[in-house]
């Protein structure tokens, strides 16, 4: 099966003893991905949509791996099995993401993959104030779109609010450069008199463009 660059992304941050569970898997292309391409020996594909579930059901018979890909229709993570102890979710919004991670399942959990639509910072943030640290971070850019993918840990660290906001391990210098031009335009257009916003907008543009002409 072949994957966007998007989803393939996200399979090359799964490891062989991850015990998955895909958050709403859509298609379940990755699960599907994953389990042919022996990364895990099984995966449980979890959607609360149950159109998008049964598609994935009708995908997963397709390639008959209903023996290796269970499915459940629920909201997040809510009725999860305990030996689950790595979570997928992509595809949606940081405030959705956090919703889904406040259930108690959670404890549950030694590691996290997203890939949030936007506020990497709250996302980050919200992890590390609830028992993650940041293990690794990464921008993909596929269909002319830009796409952040972190990994977050069971465990604690300190960060810097620079590095909540813009990532603990620097990423590519053209996201960097897109997000420049993205502040730059955004700077434009701030009435003058609102001066702390745009001197926090103009430090934060600095603070990028010196990462990216080192």
């Amino acid at each position: 099966m072949k994957l966007s660059l998007r989803l393939k992304s996200i399979a090359n941050l799964v490891d062989s003893n991850d015990v998955v569970a895909d958050i709403g898997c859509d298609h379940a292309y990755l699960d599907i991905y994953l389990v042919m391409n022996n990364i895990v020996p099984k995966t449980l594909a979890c959607d609360i949509n149950r159109k998008a579930l049964d598609m994935g059901i009708n995908n997963i018979k397709k390639y008959g791996l209903e023996d290796k890909i269970a499915t459940k229709l629920c909201d997040g993570i809510t009725g999860i099995s305990k030996d689950i102890n790595t979570l997928i979710i992509s595809g949606m919004g940081t405030s959705t993401i956090i919703k889904i991670l406040s259930n108690d399942n959670v404890k549950n959990i030694n590691k996290v993959i997203t890939q949030s639509n936007n506020d990497y910072y709250e996302l980050r943030k919200y992890m590390v104030n609830n028992g993650f640290y940041i293990s690794y971070e990464e921008s993909i850019f596929d269909k002319d779109k830009y796409y952040i993918n972190m990994v977050f840990l069971r465990g604690n660290k300190n960060y810097s609010s620079k590095e909540l906001r813009f990532g603990t391990m620097m990423f590519n210098k053209d996201y960097y450069e897109h997000m420049v031009n993205k502040y730059k335009y955004i700077y434009s257009h701030i009435p003058k008199m609102k001066l702390i916003k745009r001197l926090t907008l103009k430090l934060d543009i600095k603070y990028l463009e010196k990462y990216i002409n080192n």
